[in-house]
């Protein structure tokens, strides 16, 4: 389902890599793709496991009116590469994150969490811009006019600790100025859809995520 003006109508679809979301409450309400039982994806994807996560999505329906993914924690960020492959029009990327994610990876056969914007880039001849917010100061760059549509990906370690917790070092941006931001882009461009990634760790989730995941499911479908 694409957004387009001031609300998004979009199923959710939940991406289960560690039980973070079960642990937190979250697959109660929206279709889950188990992908637990799947080895070489943990911060790196091997080709196997790829193509077996593609055909799971395609499974559950993928991409169909599912705007909102949410990916585990950061160590799946890739997965943002994978699901932006299925869209077959022009489009720009904005990736909320703490890291660059551009990076090459470490060992040959293999893509990680840390490379999949530089993989994209490369790969999909569809993106045409890609842009990376690390601050709020940053957005100004991106408020530039596009008619192309836009797919947007939240790494929740962008935002301080003193709004939530996630497995990775984190930032200092607010939520509040994180909203302000989503509420722009909402105002001005056509979103195809937003994923969210940067649970934290399964054994002990932060209650505060589940509470943030929630205000972000609200916020595209006012």
């Amino acid at each position: 389902m694409i957004f387009d003006g001031c609300h998004m109508d979009a199923d959710v679809l939940i991406c289960s890599f560690t039980g973070v979301y079960e642990r937190e409450g979250l697959t109660e309400d929206y279709d889950t793709v188990d992908l637990s039982d799947l080895s070489g994806t943990r911060m790196y994807i091997d080709d196997a496991s790829e193509l077996e996560i593609r055909k799971r999505l395609e499974t559950a329906g993928f991409p169909g009116d599912y705007g909102i993914r949410f990916l585990d924690n950061g160590n799946y960020h890739y997965m943002t590469r994978i699901m932006a492959s299925f869209i077959k029009e022009p489009f720009d990327l904005i990736t909320f994150d703490n890291h660059t994610d551009d990076k090459p990876p470490a060992f040959e056969g293999v893509r990680s969490c840390g490379s999949w914007r530089l993989d994209a880039a490369l790969e999909n001849k569809y993106l045409r811009r890609s842009m990376l917010i690390r601050r709020a100061g940053d957005m100004k760059e991106c408020y530039t006019a596009s008619e192309l549509p836009l797919y947007i990906s939240l790494d929740k370690d962008v935002l301080s600790e003193e709004v939530l917790s996630t497995n990775w070092d984190q930032g200092s941006m607010r939520e509040e100025e994180l909203t302000l931001i989503l509420k722009e882009l909402y105002k001005t461009r056509r979103i195809i859809a937003f994923d969210i990634c940067g649970e934290d760790l399964p054994d002990e989730p932060c209650k505060n995520n589940l509470e943030f995941n929630r205000r972000m499911i609200g916020l595209t479908q006012i």
